[in-house]
């Protein structure tokens, strides 16, 4: 589940980030979605039954839509993994959690082969 949250000048429509491609590369078969303001965290349980999930998030705590999807998530399912890939300043959280400091491929490559390892 990756919480998008809005674009601006500096990151673009077409820049990509976040770990679904990376993990379906080493996990074939691996399923992905994008949720976006309130009710993100309903959204993605309802989506995501019975499977594993792992969290995307980017400077969560620029957003408080973010955080309380997070909130959601890990009170239902305290199995979640949460990838941050901004600049961490929340408190971890999670069953693992990753921060990789940056959205960048490479930061994409690395957390992906932590969840899958993890």
């Amino acid at each position: 589940a990756q919480f998008e949250p809005e674009r601006n000048i500096a990151v673009g429509d077409q820049t990509p980030w976040g770990i679904a491609a990376e993990l379906e590369r080493l996990l074939p078969g691996t399923e992905s979605a994008s949720f976006s303001g309130e009710g993100a965290g309903e959204a993605a349980l309802a989506a995501l039954r019975g499977r594993r999930i792992v969290a995307v998030v980017r400077d969560e705590h620029r957003h408080p839509w973010m955080g309380a999807a997070l909130d959601t998530l890990l009170t239902a399912r305290p199995d979640t993994v949460v990838v941050e890939m901004g600049l961490p300043q929340a408190a971890p959280r999670g069953a693992l959690h990753i921060a990789t400091y940056g959205a960048a491929r490479v930061c994409s490559v690395a957390a992906a082969e932590a969840v899958v390892a993890g």
